[in-house]
């Protein structure tokens, strides 16, 4: 949460010419609560609506840029559908970038009572297993706009290649 998924999804999308998939919004369509509501019954059950929506998502014909939730590193089925689908980018924040985007928390579960230490706890149980991905761009400091053309152009470097 944070890392920009959203904001960087939609333009990345638009540079390719493709549509953009939203994690929350289709959760929230799918379980008819978002992701603060589902998260009362704690963080398994999210996590569980999550990996459902996942492979919901992955069904859905292509092309398409998805934005996912972070969960799905905490389940190695999750990351292994995701690989096998396409092309997985990690949009890696340092815990205090992330800590400045998401302000305060509103909306987002489990934020309320110690933000940074949750959000650096996350980011240690996460970041090595994103890193495994395709691609991993730094967003600290970086344009939503810049960091969507660098994946495009990464993309179009990595298929270019593949021919």
């Amino acid at each position: 949460m944070g890392a920009g998924k959203s904001t960087v999804g939609t333009a990345l999308a638009t540079l390719l010419g493709c549509r953009y998939l939203d994690n929350d919004v289709l959760l929230t369509q799918q379980a008819q609560a978002g992701p603060r509501e589902l998260a009362t019954a704690g963080p398994a059950a999210l996590h569980d609506h999550e990996s459902r929506q996942l492979r919901t998502l992955l069904e859905l014909p292509g092309p398409f840029v998805a934005g996912v939730a972070a969960s799905v590193a905490d389940r190695p089925h999750d990351m292994a559908l995701m690989a096998a689908a396409g092309w997985v980018g990690y949009l890696r924040a340092t815990p205090r970038t992330l800590a400045g985007r998401v302000g305060g928390g509103a909306g987002r579960p489990w934020l309320d009572d110690d933000q940074q230490a949750v959000l650096e706890s996350m980011f240690a149980a996460r970041d090595r297993v994103y890193r495994r991905t395709d691609y991993v761009v730094d967003t600290d400091g970086r344009d939503a706009g810049e960091i969507a053309a660098e994946i495009a152009a990464a993309l179009a470097s990595r298929f270019a290649t593949d021919r």
